[in-house]
């Protein structure tokens, strides 16, 4: 069973994008270190943005990841599984990785909501409303978990080989 196209290319833009935030990092970084060592005064918010962006990659690849089975797996302990009880064993962490991530999304929508109503801001060198940075967690950990069931429906187990090539 192949996802919508449109949930695809969400998911594939959003990694997209995610990788497009450590060119903006490295960029910012690299400006900053210019700006200093020519004794011109470094971008104030160059630090926070650096770390929304770190907070925004993460969330938007993870989900790709999975997808690809690019996260990590212990393999070291399966490995001498027989195949029955690795099978069950790897649908077992499917089904706690979904159920997890599930209630993960759904308490950071409740801060976000929560973050929304009252109006808070994150204030470091510039001010940024609260409910964003939650926003990013409820929908990569909600995406996340969508992954993980969707594997779990089509009957793979998650090994993490693809992280190993």
């Amino acid at each position: 069973m192949s996802p919508p196209k449109i949930y695809s290319g969400l998911i594939t833009g959003l990694a997209v994008i995610g990788a497009l935030s450590f060119v903006f990092i490295t960029f910012a970084i690299v400006v900053n270190v210019i700006l200093r060592n020519t004794g011109q005064q470094p971008i104030q918010s160059t630090t926070a943005l650096i770390e929304y962006s770190l907070l925004f990659a993460t969330m938007a690849g993870a989900p790709w990841l999975v997808r690809q089975g690019g996260h990590i797996a212990i393999t070291s302990f399966t490995s001498f599984l027989p195949p029955v009880m690795k099978t069950a064993l790897g649908r077992a962490v499917l089904l706690a990785s979904a159920a997890i991530l599930a209630v993960l999304s759904w308490r950071a929508t409740l801060l976000t909501a929560q973050m929304w109503e009252r109006g808070t801001y994150d204030i470091r060198s510039i001010a940024i409303p609260s409910w964003i940075l939650y926003a990013f967690l409820a929908a990569g950990f909600g995406l996340m978990a969508l992954e993980f069931f969707r594997l779990l429906l089509r009957g793979d187990i998650y090994s993490g080989e693809s992280a190993q090539h």
